[in-house]
């Protein structure tokens, strides 16, 4: 498949390129190592989501989700659209509640994925947080959702507010 995009970005000293098709685009991607959190771009069909047994969506984009299950008790779903504004604060608040909420149902056995529309800021941004309330160091989140999700967190504003966190608290 022909490249969709190429850019590159230079965060923390670190120089990354990434080559982006349609169909990596479009991937659910695992983030821990548990296989119970996921990042992916925005979904319109909800076999593929199920294929990993994903029970607890966060929707950090415009727009709700048709796909999702409203068979009762199947599925969690948070819509809580943000934007994707590099100059821009999150809203920490709301945002560390959710994942606060997503780090207790991972410990619970449930399996979690955040998305966005093209699955590499906001979605990364919360999918950091999360790694953070299991114990993850900022710093150490960003490279593992670089390294999982090439292109991700090129939004330098949610890596910098990753990075200076610990414990899920500004340093």
């Amino acid at each position: 498949m022909p490249p969709l995009n190429t850019w590159s970005y230079d965060t923390l000293g670190l120089e990354f390129r990434a080559m982006t098709t349609l169909s990596q685009l479009f991937q659910v991607v695992q983030v821990d190592d548990g296989g119970q959190l996921f990042i992916s771009a925005a979904i319109d069909q909800w076999t593929p989501i199920a294929e990993f047994g994903i029970d607890v969506v966060i929707d950090l984009e415009g727009g709700l989700d048709a796909c999702i299950p409203t068979l009762t008790n199947s599925c969690l779903y948070i819509y809580f659209p943000i934007t994707d504004d590099n100059e821009e604060e999150p809203p920490m608040p709301r945002l560390r509640a959710i994942a606060r909420l997503s780090a207790s149902l991972i410990r619970e056995g449930h399996r979690v994925l955040s998305h966005c529309g093209m699955g590499f800021n906001r979605s990364a941004f919360v999918a950091g947080l999360i790694l953070m309330e299991l114990g993850m160091p900022g710093s150490e989140a960003v490279e593992r959702l670089r390294e999982r999700r090439p292109g991700a967190l090129f939004n330098d504003k949610f890596a910098e507010v990753l990075c200076r966190r610990v414990g899920g608290y500004e340093e």
